[in-house]
């Protein structure tokens, strides 16, 4: 299961020294030990347990762990929990998802938005991700291109939910509706069409969320 990222309020921590700190923190919270160096790399993607564990060194430095070398799991947390600020989660950005006509894409990672875990409700807790609008199909409930939409994977979708869709292998983002009983994609926006799938639909994640980027 992906670990969420809960960011430390701490100006003296670089990015990643903070999501290492989260991690470490949320691994022990999980599994009631201290991640390896490997696990560490394994998790970020670095090449050799060596970056790992010079991550590690600079966060001893700065008196948030301590080490016990000769231990597979020996990072200790000095850091209080109660003073860790987890009010925001890390929210991987897929690309973006076209409000219009569907297209066959590929989702992409590219960057994360922190996003407040109240604003999510229960969702802080499931598979999320951000996609960017494009498009204006959506414009009747309010999701406009330029937008950014949070999604969750594991919500089962219901009847007048907000989705990220795949239609007939297409991505897009439209409402899920139905007529007697087949399911269908509906536009809010009468200059788009409704799409009615040829061989299926399947949900990628129900939309939790809508941010806007004021100029």
């Amino acid at each position: 299961m992906p670990y969420t990222t809960h960011m430390f309020s701490q100006a003296h921590l670089t990015p990643r020294q903070s999501e290492i700190l989260n991690f470490l923190t949320e691994f022990q919270d999980k599994k009631g030990i201290s991640p390896t160096y490997r696990e560490i790399a394994d998790y970020f993607g670095f090449k050799s347990t060596k970056a790992a564990a010079d991550h590690v060194a600079a966060l001893e430095k700065k008196g948030y762990v301590r080490r016990h070398n000769g231990r597979s799991r020996g990072i200790q947390i000095l850091f209080p929990k109660k003073k860790a600020k987890r009010e925001a989660i890390s929210v991987p950005i897929l690309g973006n998802v076209p409000a219009g006509w569907p297209e066959l894409r590929n989702a992409q990672y590219s960057g994360e938005l922190m996003v407040d875990r109240k604003i999510l409700g229960r969702s802080a807790e499931h598979r999320v991700f951000a996609l960017q609008v494009r498009g204006e199909s959506m414009i009747g409930r309010g999701i406009y291109e330029g937008d950014w939409v949070i999604a969750d994977s594991d919500q089962s979708p219901g009847e007048g939910d907000a989705v990220v869709a795949l239609i007939d292998g297409k991505n897009t983002l439209k409402t899920l509706a139905r007529t007697k009983n087949r399911f269908f994609l509906k536009a809010e926006n009468p200059k788009y069409p409704d799409l009615i799938p040829v061989e299926e639909i399947v949900i990628q994640g129900v939309i939790r969320t809508v941010i806007r980027q004021m100029a």
